[in-house]
């Protein structure tokens, strides 16, 4: 048989941004089921929990069944974009209530006093130590009178630093409702825990500055600048600027290859740059823009100690056959990038053409010691030209179109991707090494961030030994990456899927391995099967034997 090395079949670019919302939900659904898969894996294996088999099945199907190939690429009509969100709805309380099963299951142990008890369930061998959200009310009742604030501290009593900023509610009970943010200790898989206590009076002042330097401009409400820890600059004009595109493509996107024509871009509304918080773990400022009827409004986000830039977007978009993208100018001047796509990386020519990839790019070029890593949660078009990126983030063709039905003013047809979306970019910035060891986890913790539970009473159960996945993961270097976490077919033994994900060989120590070291290729996939007796050897991926 041939071999064919690179993509098959590139075809029709308008399939990587059509039905944005149905692409973003792909992304959360997939991350969500492994990130569930290997806690209920974990509460059965170290706890003696009952394995959820069936309801995983099902739940693995009704995701499956969006991959139809007119669903993902968003070709379909309007009825059937909300079938397909309706069955991610279900995958997602589905893993909801699984997940909460397994955060129950890990507490089950003697209750711990706690004022307000915080569980964190992860299942990211990659990012054990991120920041955290955690939402929580302060009593049964209101505090009418008084200030005070949340103090993090460990279980065993350790304060860490943390900050207070808006919650999702917006009750005038003196501060009921709160919101804690602070960095997180996780294990490579399970749970661990904090707790949130009350502190008479107000907060100390504490903002140590940024991880990742850079410049805001508080005119464009964009980054302006941004440098390496070596001090080295990656870009050459404003980052994630908001461009109109032309986009005459039907809902395939038909013969179009580039969507390069700026119609124009939004503009920084006067007076809408605020800071929203500022203090020990990040500062969040906040600007709006407009382009036509649509908006923006933007939240950067530059963290205390993680050297990473956030960027949260609400786009109100109300355009018909235009593209919205967001430029990232660099100083690099690459041929082609490194992209994720299913099952590792791969490079795509920087040829201004629409191309195709999973949640992360990373730039750079021979003559510099730099790279920019670009993280999302499901923008999925993109095109690269003289150092400059361009997400698609929309793409508002008419649905189920194709261009051999033409469209004339009348009558009014339905166009897609109308309406409010929530996008999330993360930017990072490094050698190139460290940014394609980093771009991975990342993209996990964006799309399948960890479980956090406010007030679930703590009484962690512990494991009966210590042949436990947990153990087992704090072993893997930064570019291994756990792909999945189940009971084997069988029922008898745990399946741990692991991928070197940097594109360097890599080895793995397993003390309990007979054969001490595992070796892995670029971007190689190796199964293992974890027998009770603390006994692992390598699997077939599909059959485990």
């Amino acid at each position: 048989a041939p071999v064919v090395a690179g993509d098959l079949q590139r075809v029709f670019t308008g399939c990587y941004t059509s039905l944005a919302r149905i692409k973003r939900q792909a992304v959360k659904s997939l991350s969500g089921l492994v990130q569930t898969e290997a806690l209920c894996a974990a509460a059965w294996w170290e706890l003696g929990e009952e394995y959820p088999a069936a309801r995983l099945e099902t739940a693995w199907r009704d995701h499956l069944f969006n991959d139809f190939h007119d669903i993902l690429p968003g070709s379909c009509i309007e009825p059937a974009e909300q079938d397909a969100l309706g069955l991610y709805a279900r995958v997602d309380e589905s893993c909801r209530r699984l997940r909460l099963g397994a955060a129950a299951s890990f507490n089950a142990g003697p209750r711990q006093p706690a004022y307000i008890p915080v569980t964190i369930l992860n299942a990211n061998p990659g990012a054990v130590r991120v920041p955290v959200e955690v939402e929580c009310m302060l009593d049964l009742r209101p505090k009418w009178s008084g200030t005070w604030h949340l103090r993090a501290l460990t279980l065993e009593g350790r304060e860490l630093p943390c900050q207070e900023e808006q919650p999702e509610s917006l009750l005038p009970f003196n501060g009921w409702r709160r919101k804690a943010v602070f960095m997180a200790d996780l294990p490579p898989l399970g749970a661990t825990y904090y707790r949130l206590e009350i502190k008479e009076g107000r907060r100390p002042e504490a903002n140590p500055g940024p991880a990742l330097a850079h410049r805001f401009d508080r005119e464009l409400g964009l980054v302006t600048s941004l440098q390496t820890a070596q001090g080295e600059e990656c870009l050459k004009g404003p980052l994630l600027k908001p461009l109109v595109v032309e986009d005459p493509g039907d809902s395939w996107g038909t013969d179009q290859w580039a969507y390069r024509k700026i119609l124009g871009e939004f503009s920084c509304v006067a007076g809408s740059v605020t800071r929203l918080a500022a203090g020990a773990i990040r500062t969040v400022t906040e600007s709006v823009h407009q382009y036509g009827h649509s908006r923006i409004v933007a939240q950067m986000i530059a963290y205390n100690e993680w050297p990473a830039l956030e960027l949260r977007m609400r786009v109100y978009w109300q355009e018909e056959q235009l593209r919205l993208k967001l430029a990232i100018p660099t100083v690099f001047d690459p041929d082609s990038v490194l992209v994720e796509v299913p099952g590792g990386a791969w490079t795509r020519p920087a040829n201004g053409q629409e191309h195709v990839h999973r949640r992360w790019v990373v730039i750079c070029d021979s003559h510099r010691a730099a790279a920019l890593g670009i993280i999302h949660d499901g923008l999925h078009g993109f095109d690269v030209q003289h150092g400059e990126i361009r997400l698609s983030v929309l793409r508002s063709a008419a649905y189920c179109h194709e261009q051999g039905f033409r469209l004339g003013p009348t009558p009014a047809r339905k166009f897609m991707d109308q309406g409010v979306h929530e996008i999330r970019v993360v930017i990072i910035a490094g050698t190139p090494a460290e940014v394609r060891t980093r771009v991975g986890p990342i993209a996990e913790w964006l799309s399948g961030p960890p479980a956090i539970y406010a007030h679930l009473p703590l009484g962690p159960k512990k494991p009966a030994d210590d042949q436990t996945p947990s153990r087992l993961l704090s072993l893997l270097p930064p570019n291994l990456a756990l792909l999945a976490c189940k009971q084997s077919w069988d029922g008898r033994a745990l399946i741990l899927r692991l991928q070197e994900i940097s594109g360097s060989a890599t080895l793995l120590s397993l003390p309990s391995l007979t054969n001490a070291t595992l070796k892995f290729g670029p971007f190689a996939i190796r199964t293992l099967r974890l027998e009770h007796d603390g006994a692992i050897r390598g699997v077939n991926l599909i059959s485990e034997v």
